[in-house]
């Protein structure tokens, strides 16, 4: 018997995770979410909480309207001032 795996090998992962933040007191911290995803009104609502707790001012932007091509300018231009407004941006839950 000849059984097939059809599962792709894993990418490689780069186990760079970026600058160190340094301390959070008086930054901006952007957390950008969607509706996709319940966890991640759960996963923003726990991170604002401890966020908040170490000094940051929290900025959620919920990208919503993604999938409306009539609004793709409109929420593009909302993604950049979301970039430009915040010291970090957290952008996914990295599952």
């Amino acid at each position: 018997m000849l059984v097939l795996d059809p599962t792709a090998v894993p990418q490689a992962i780069d186990p760079d995770r970026g600058p160190d933040a340094g301390p959070l007191i008086g930054k901006r911290v952007g957390i950008r979410y969607d509706l996709t995803w319940r966890s991640f009104l759960w996963t923003t609502e726990e991170w604002t909480h401890k966020l908040t707790a170490a000094g940051a001012e929290v900025m959620p932007w919920c990208s919503e309207s993604r999938q409306d091509v009539k609004l793709k300018d409109a929420v593009l231009v909302e993604l950049d001032n979301f970039a430009t407004d915040v010291d970090i941006a957290i952008v996914g839950l990295g599952n």
